[in-house]
């Protein structure tokens, strides 16, 4: 039920990717079918039945609430695939450092950030109030 309910921001988050990086979102779509294709052939309903309302592109997706993400770089994922990150909630100014460029963006409510989280050092201080970052990554 929340992937149906999620389609929308799902489709644009697939659609941005397929303007900002057209190679990765083809790969990716590529993938997703043959997925599907290898359920088929081996009668896996589970993922048959995952796929079938798996409305995105990205692979994986991560929720962190309420969180502070110390510097870091994330061990998974190739330097050249742009992770995706959805701010939501309610909660003063806060800030997304990206360490490796000296830079540090407005994090607020609504905002989305395309990174290479693997390639650059990144983080999120502490902010009252309540926030979720939807992470989505391959």
């Amino acid at each position: 039920e929340w992937l149906v309910n999620m389609a929308s921001i799902h489709t644009l988050l697939s659609g941005t990717l397929m303007v900002i990086h057209p190679p990765m979102y083809c790969a990716r779509r590529q993938a997703l079918g043959h997925l599907a294709a290898k359920a088929n052939a081996e009668a896996d309903m589970d993922m048959t039945s995952a796929l079938s309302v798996w409305n995105t592109v990205y692979s994986s997706m991560s929720i962190m609430v309420n969180c502070t993400t110390p510097y870091h770089t994330d061990i998974n994922g190739q330097p050249s695939w742009l992770d995706m990150l959805l701010m939501v909630g309610e909660y003063k100014l806060l800030d997304f450092v990206i360490l490796t460029l000296a830079l540090w963006l407005h994090y607020n409510p609504g905002t989305v950030i395309a990174l290479s989280g693997s390639s650059l050092k990144h983080g999120v201080g502490h902010v009252e109030g309540d926030h979720a970052c939807l992470a989505y990554y391959m």
